[in-house]
């Protein structure tokens, strides 16, 4: 069916504008564009000709998924490598297995995702001996599930130059044996050497997980995530982690018409001096790409044992985790941030590291423009005082209630009772301090149906409970927070995040409605199609394709 002017009418479904329990039964969409939300009759008197028909019946239509943190490019690189998570090798011994079938069938470095030393049966670490097994000849890498580390075989330590009398780096550690040797573990800051010679540097501005591949094969990866992303109804991604080789591959994914999802950056920390040479004044970009602020790390991870606390883990009397920088020098790297009109967007996971965070926006000048929106990435496990002190602040923690899901009962054993502070969105939300939900891909998988569910249940995989009923939130709530607090989390809730008339057409039809059917029952969902700005870029039934009607 040809539609000359370029109108759609979506009907037949349930429709949720503001993915809560308000429905209407209808809206227009002309070009990229919603022009009404209402009745049948109210859109058609909004319509400048005969509207195509896209048929919602049995779908509930909500607004497209924003995922507010979240790392596409290594999302889609690890779609190429071996499973070396919970489900897929529950064992040490499978590890390995599935390492030595692949370098078996192919020439080159061997690399792993997904492994976490508290899934596997044998609870413990990786070790270089355990990948030594699978070649000792050409690089084995694994990387840790929190994409703060990784664990390689003793050839690539001798190529990276890492021995006993290698220096730890400011925020980051090699793993070490009794007698000092390096034992292939590889955490943070220390990543820098993975990437080879030649490759992206960031020093201690995060853990570097831009490992190299040529143009061809980062391109074909960013569309593969891309792909992924569409078929969990995701539509929009802020992306919490850019090197030249992400701004590259979005750059060249744009040119080629071929960037369907909307981007929002944030430029890694290292990339400052740039930043300020190049002149940037604020948000730089469109509707489709953009640069919208840049991200700094106060500390190391939660599920990676290396988050600073201000008390130690448990089983240890002196594992605080670590800061990445030394004292002041990420206030000062805030300050910039904000001199150059972007947001802040800082990761924090343990109390202490957060309160540093609190500390350096403290300390800013007044702004001379209100609503800066800067932002704590992750906000682990806060305190009660921590989370008024992010209202009077203005800041913006973005959680991922997944990790409740996936990591908690490793957490319990690692934090004890600071567990059940994790992602305390219930105490965020009575606070009134924007809640936001995100999956920060691939250390859990972009599923928003999941992050919804868990939000709403805080259980772990083995069904403990963690936190109050209070510190759980509805699903009305969760479904804002993937949606609308994410787009306002990046300044763009005037044009995503609902679906009311002069935004965008960013939405996605699902199978069932989440708000109708068991909380247990939503990660079950299917997403049905996807569309952004008036193109369907996901259809279950079929490729997405051109056309505008179903």
């Amino acid at each position: 069916m040809t539609v000359g002017l370029d109108e759609v009418l979506v009907l037949g479904g349930v429709i949720r504008p503001f993915a809560d329990g308000r429905s209407v039964p209808a809206m227009l969409i002309r070009g990229d564009r919603i022009v009404a939300v209402g009745t049948e009759d109210d859109c058609r008197a909004h319509a400048l000709g005969q509207p195509g028909v896209v048929d919602a019946t049995g779908v509930t239509v909500l607004p497209g998924f924003v995922d507010a943190h979240c790392h596409p490019l290594m999302y889609g690189q690890f779609s190429s490598w071996v499973d070396c998570g919970w489900d897929a090798a529950p064992t040490i011994g499978d590890v390995v297995a599935a390492l030595a079938a692949s370098a078996r069938r192919r020439p080159g470095a061997v690399r792993g995702k997904g492994f976490h030393h508290g899934n596997v049966a044998e609870q413990r670490m990786l070790t270089r001996q355990d990948l030594d097994r699978v070649a000792d000849d050409r690089e084995v890498l694994v990387f840790h599930s929190s994409g703060h580390g990784a664990i390689v075989n003793s050839w690539t330590m001798r190529e990276m130059g890492v021995d006993t009398h290698t220096p730890d780096p400011p925020g980051g550690h090699f793993g070490r044996e009794a007698d000092g040797s390096p034992d292939g573990t590889v955490w943070d800051a220390a990543a820098d050497w993975l990437t080879g010679r030649r490759g992206v540097k960031i020093t201690n501005n995060g853990p570097n997980f831009h490992l190299p591949d040529d143009a061809t094969a980062l391109d074909v990866q960013l569309l593969a995530a891309q792909t992924d992303l569409h078929a969990q109804g995701i539509t929009t991604v802020v992306d919490a982690q850019v090197t030249s080789r992400e701004l590259g591959a979005y750059l060249r994914a744009k040119a080629a018409g071929a960037l369907t999802m909307r981007a929002e950056m944030l430029m890694i920390s290292s990339l400052i001096d740039q930043l300020e040479a190049l002149g940037i004044c604020g948000r730089f970009g469109d509707d489709r790409l953009a640069i919208a602020g840049v991200k700094l790390y106060a500390d190391g991870a939660l599920t990676a044992g290396t988050a600073r606390f201000s008390a130690p883990y448990c089983c240890s009397t002196d594992d605080f985790g670590y800061l990445y920088h030394p004292n002041g020098e990420l206030a000062e790297l805030i300050s910039r941030v904000t001199e150059l009109g972007l947001q802040a967007c800082t990761h924090a996971q343990g109390d202490a590291a957060i309160q540093v965070v609190l500390d350096a926006h403290a300390g800013l000048p007044a702004p001379t423009t209100p609503d800066k929106r800067h932002r704590i990435e992750h906000f682990g496990a806060p305190t009660a005082e921590q989370v008024r002190q992010c209202r009077e602040l203005d800041l913006w923690p973005i959680t991922q209630p997944q990790y409740l899901l996936r990591y908690g009962d490793e957490l319990i054993a690692a934090l004890g009772h600071r567990a059940q502070r994790i992602s305390p969105l219930g105490e965020i939300r009575d606070m009134g301090v924007p809640v936001v939900l995100s999956s920060d891909a691939p250390v859990c998988p972009p599923y928003p149906l999941e992050a919804v569910s868990a939000a709403v249940r805080r259980r772990t995989l083995s069904g403990r409970r963690l936190g109050t009923d209070e510190q759980c939130l509805t699903v009305e709530q969760a479904l804002r927070g993937h949606t609308f607090g994410a787009a306002a989390s990046v300044h763009r809730e005037r044009f995503i995040g609902s679906l009311e008339p002069g935004k965008f057409a960013d939405f996605v039809a699902l199978s069932g409605d989440p708000l109708c059917v068991a909380v247990d029952e939503i990660g079950g969902i299917a997403v049905e199609m996807t569309w952004v700005g008036g193109q369907r870029v996901f259809d279950r039934n079929g490729s997405a394709d051109e056309g505008r009607v179903a």
